[in-house]
């Protein structure tokens, strides 16, 4: 649990201390918080971006932002993520990094476990959707946080998305504990320098070797930014690729203990469905927040997907054997 000694909410009209975490402010704003920990005692400022229709009865995903450099500029990062909060339902939080550029860089460890705690102290987050970006060195703390095991465990996360990862600390990934890693989206702009470029595939490489989930993302005519015109897209290429592959062990799991196969999945087509031996009462698709996209007739066995948004579905199929229910990729 995050210990505050005070926690400051700075906006337009001035500064405002508040004794406690209460406040659910929505949009975008930035606190100044005073983390007294025996293993991080530092003041630091999160920037947050929180969805205007925030509903406290409801979970959120959380996606962490890391900026690289030795300045503050976690609040441009920010505003570069605040997109998620349209795609995914997402809170942001982008925490200040500055003097843990470097040589203090297993510090981010620490700095992201408790920016985490005090976000979910402050707003209803799902923590089984807990994703980790960063750019540049912010890409560098990423891969720190999300894999090497100096300065703590491996946090529980959804998927990291390094972008232009920098490497030239002593800090490596610890891949004897790669059942651990999050799927890894590596992005790399194909104008970066060779430096990044051969981090990014070096990378690549050797969570592939080592059997770990990873997407080598190489991006055309882009250099050592995410201010380009297709970053959301590249990012949601990312997000997407994570999805699957929980989406590919969701279907295992389900040939092996459940009735139904369903494939292919992902699919942006045609989805069939195969029941075996059980009738099916009732077919239905609902989206990630619960609401009912279509019913099917109990015969069905295929569903054309093709006009679908892209994202993740959950398809139940209820039979006197029992209720089955399947998550569905659209891409």
């Amino acid at each position: 649990m995050v210990k505050t000694i005070f926690i400051t909410l700075i906006l337009a009209i001035g500064t405002i201390c508040i004794p406690s975490l209460t406040a659910q402010q929505t949009g975008s704003f930035e606190i100044e918080v005073n983390f007294n920990e025996v293993d991080y005692d530092f003041d630091r400022i999160l920037y947050y971006y929180v969805p205007s229709d925030y509903d406290e009865t409801q979970t959120y995903p959380l996606v962490v932002g890391l900026r690289g450099g030795p300045h503050s500029n976690a609040g441009q990062f920010r505003d570069q993520l605040t997109f998620l909060s349209d795609s995914l339902g997402a809170i942001i939080v982008c925490p200040e990094n500055i003097a843990h550029f470097n040589s203090d860089e297993g510090l981010m460890k620490q700095l992201y476990q408790y920016s985490v705690s005090l976000t979910m102290d402050m707003y209803s987050i799902d923590p089984d959707l807990i994703y980790l970006t960063g750019l540049s060195f912010g890409g560098r703390h990423a891969v720190i946080i999300a894999m090497d095991t100096d300065h703590g465990e491996i946090p529980k996360l959804r998927g990291v998305i390094p972008f232009a990862t920098g490497s030239n600390a002593h800090l490596q990934p610890d891949y004897e504990s790669i059942d651990q890693f999050a799927p890894a989206c590596i992005c790399i702009g194909l104008n970066d320098s060779q430096t990044f470029i051969s981090v990014a595939n070096n990378l690549n490489n050797a969570i592939e070797s080592n059997g770990g989930d990873v997407f080598l993302n190489e991006i055309p005519n882009v250099g050592h930014t995410v201010v380009f015109a297709s970053y959301k897209d590249e990012m949601m290429e990312c997000i997407d690729y994570i999805e699957a592959q929980y989406a590919v062990s969701s279907t295992s799991e389900i040939q092996s203990n459940q009735s139904t196969v369903i494939y292919p999945n992902p699919t942006s087509q045609t989805l069939t469905l195969d029941v075996g031996q059980i009738t099916p009462l009732s077919i239905y698709l609902t989206d990630m927040d619960g609401r009912v996209v279509s019913h099917y007739p109990t015969d069905t066995r295929s569903i054309s997907v093709s006009n679908m948004p892209k994202g993740i579905y959950v398809l139940t199929i209820e039979s006197e054997a029992g209720v089955e229910t399947h998550q569905v990729l659209v891409d």
